[in-house]
């Protein structure tokens, strides 16, 4: 973990002010602004659920749950809770990013719907932040540092030549370890990156069948098929 600078310290960027009254501003900022945009998240994902909750059903049956057996939906359905409450971020973040509702008129995307909805009163920061979901891809990333309560490192997977992203998060880093292969979806907040609120984790043992499926899929069946595969990791309790 980094060592944490005393407010009253002198700045490390060499500016000779004291640590709180030149770098630790941004730092306030920077937690203030990720603050605001996770509360954006938040809100609009529970508007969404408690105002088109049929709608949602129906995506879920058609599109989440597509192609998925009885067999695999009672063994998601039978997850660790733990598990379950992560699918559940999963299904909603995706909906919001790519759905769109069958047999609905005038405005049938989630997303849209949530930039429409006056009664959320989402500043334009959170509005920003929301559009990135449908903007930035779901790909699959390495763990290639970690420094937990801290930050950690990804690369892509495969690795390429690709330089590495380091994300500032003291809770998401106590969820990885070095070598983790993970689904994510990396959100731009000012000059920085962070990470969506979905996550894909895929055992070492299966993340080169799965490249293997990527690669057949294609960029348009990039992400139905990562989370295929994961949701029959979910149904195998993998």
């Amino acid at each position: 973990m980094g060592h944490k600078i005393q407010r009253n310290a002198p700045c490390p960027c060499g500016s000779g002010k004291k640590y709180k009254q030149c770098c630790g501003q941004h730092e306030k900022q920077k937690s203030v602004d990720r603050a605001a945009n996770r509360e954006g998240i938040q809100k609009s994902l529970g508007w969404i659920s408690r105002n088109f909750r049929p709608q949602i059903d129906q995506w879920v049956e058609s599109v989440w749950l597509d192609d998925i057996n009885k067999e695999e939906r009672a063994g998601i359905a039978s997850a660790d809770p733990r598990i379950r409450s992560i699918h559940d971020i999963n299904l909603l973040e995706y909906l919001v990013a790519n759905g769109c509702f069958a047999d609905t008129e005038g405005e049938n995307k989630p997303l849209e719907l949530i930039l429409h909805a006056g009664d959320l009163q989402l500043d334009e920061g959170q509005r920003s932040y929301i559009r990135q979901l449908a903007e930035q891809p779901l790909r699959l990333y390495r763990v290639s540092a970690c420094q937990p309560g801290d930050s950690f490192s990804l690369e892509h997977y495969p690795s390429d030549d690709t330089q590495h992203v380091t994300i500032e998060d003291k809770w998401a880093s106590r969820m990885f370890d070095v070598g983790d292969v993970v689904g994510l979806r990396l959100i731009q907040s000012g000059a920085d990156w962070e990470t969506s609120g979905a996550i894909y984790h895929i055992p070492d043992e299966y993340a080169e069948d799965l490249q293997l499926k990527l690669q057949e899929a294609g960029a348009d069946e990039y992400a139905r098929t990562l989370i295929h595969y994961w949701l029959g990791l979910v149904a195998a309790h993998v």
